[in-house]
């Protein structure tokens, strides 16, 4: 269960950098499902797992991160203007709001690994739109690579690309990413231009304790 909620952990890290990726103007709802198959997890944990997505919500320089499992739900909440990260995790009758300080974001830039796109003369249809096949070479700070499958869409430019897909041509419709052991297919539904509103983007504050991530670290690792 632990290799789960670290899995989950870097799937909030890969959708906080696609929702960085939109172009200015864009507002609308993108939705993913996450499919587990071929993960090497037993079949009960696959049953478990079913029905599991990501919906990103994108208004002006604002975006919410949706994550929803069967065992984990995580919104996270980015505000350009205001340079802020807040996470919100429920886990079973526990609520925490982690907001994540510029030591967090340096390190994680610091991590971040190396990437090297390579693009294939190979399409597909995803939710309506043609998408182009790359390979993005990871090479981490322990030397380990890793290279993972994306196709992406011209039809939503970008202008914003961080981390993981930095200098991708579009915008990433279907990727897979294997961490801890566990391999995890993100594959978009739907994409949905409309007005979001304005409470969607607003940070829940009821029944949440504010926290820290290392400070929930330690408290996941009592």
């Amino acid at each position: 269960m632990r290799k789960i909620f670290f899995a989950l952990g870097i799937a909030v890290s890969f959708t906080i950098s696609l929702a960085a990726q939109t172009q200015p103007g864009f507002e609308g709802i993108i939705t993913y499902s996450i499919s587990f198959e071929n993960s090497g997890l037993p079949p009960e944990m696959l049953s478990t797992l079913k029905g599991s997505e990501s919906i990103i919500f994108i208004k002006g320089d604002k975006r919410r991160i949706d994550l929803n499992t069967p065992i984990q739900n995580t919104s996270t909440f980015i505000d350009d203007k205001t340079k802020s990260i807040v996470t919100s995790m429920d886990l079973g009758d526990k609520k925490y709001l982690i907001k994540m300080t510029d030591a967090d974001i340096k390190s994680e830039k610091e991590m971040a690994p190396e990437t090297t796109i390579k693009y294939v003369d190979s399409t597909k249809q995803i939710a309506g739109y043609t998408c182009k096949e790359a390979k993005v070479k990871l090479k981490n700070k322990d030397s380990s690579e890793e290279t993972v499958t994306v196709y992406y869409t011209t039809e939503i430019p970008s202008d914003k690309m961080k981390e993981i897909f930095e200098g991708l041509k579009g915008f990433p419709l279907e990727y897979v990413i294997t961490q801890g052991g566990i391999k995890m297919t993100f594959t978009t539904k739907s994409i949905s231009k409309e007005s979001v509103p304005d409470a969607k983007l607003d940070l829940p504050k009821e029944g949440y304790t504010e926290t820290t991530m290392e400070e929930l670290k330690k408290t996941m690792g009592q």
